[in-house]
């Protein structure tokens, strides 16, 4: 299997001097922890991501390489599944250096993800959601709608997660229509009328308790947690 990695730039961009990359991978990290504190969660976790795919992977194919070449027997080995293709297409600094530096890298971006997935956690455990109206009985387009504490309401709406998206929820998106003054009522007369237009589609209601701003972070965690709702109860 060939794998499409993103390579961070400190990996293979400036002088092959340990000391050097060392920097530029530090400062990479914590120019993703400032993110981090300035809201924006996402965008941090998609990255600190995509630098730990790299680095699992290039230390996995390193380790079989080792063991491979280590081994007195060579038959039998399939080079093409344990090969990397990256996608800048450029040369990867001194594969020396790289060896020396990615345990220490793994472990400088791990503690970032903790930090990441701690302010995912708390956002997450402020939140709660429920089915608004009837649950239909297949997994189908819908809405999600959403109240914060500062007394506003916000309507989100969805694609069938089972026609594009399957397992991947970072993919999943909702969609923002419309922000108001929270008034029950008024809430109300929306679910029946989406259920009266169509009684198939799914309408949820997110009560969120700890944020009133929701883009860089906290609508992502709304979004992956109506996924997981979804596959929960449609398993698709």
């Amino acid at each position: 299997m060939r794998s499409i990695l993103n390579v961070p730039s400190w990996a293979n961009e400036g002088p092959e001097d340990f000391e050097y990359r060392t920097y530029r991978m530090l400062s990479h990290a914590n120019s993703l922890r400032e993110l981090l504190k300035s809201g924006k969660l996402w965008d941090a976790l998609i990255e600190t991501d995509e630098v730990l795919d790299f680095l699992y992977h290039y230390d996995a194919e390193k380790m079989i390489e080792r063991d491979v070449f280590s081994s007195t027997q060579l038959t039998n080995v399939d080079w093409d599944n344990i090969e990397l293709v990256y996608e800048t297409g450029t040369e990867l600094a001194d594969e020396n250096l790289l060896d020396e530096l990615v345990d220490q890298a793994i472990d400088v971006y791990e503690v970032l993800h903790s930090e990441i997935r701690e302010q995912w956690r708390i956002l997450d455990s402020a939140m709660t959601i429920s089915y608004a109206g009837n649950r239909p009985y297949f997994v189908n387009d819908g809405f999600v709608i959403v109240t914060t504490p500062d007394n506003m309401v916000h309507l989100y709406s969805f694609n069938n997660p089972s026609v594009n998206y399957q397992a991947d929820w970072k993919k999943f998106k909702l969609i923002h229509i419309s922000t108001e003054k929270y008034n029950p009522d008024e809430v109300l007369l929306q679910i029946s009328e989406i259920k009266e237009k169509d009684e198939n589609k799914i309408v949820y209601r997110v009560n969120l308790k700890n944020t009133i701003k929701l883009e860089g972070g906290p609508i992502n965690v709304i979004s992956s947690n109506v996924f997981m709702r979804l596959r929960k109860d449609y398993g698709f």
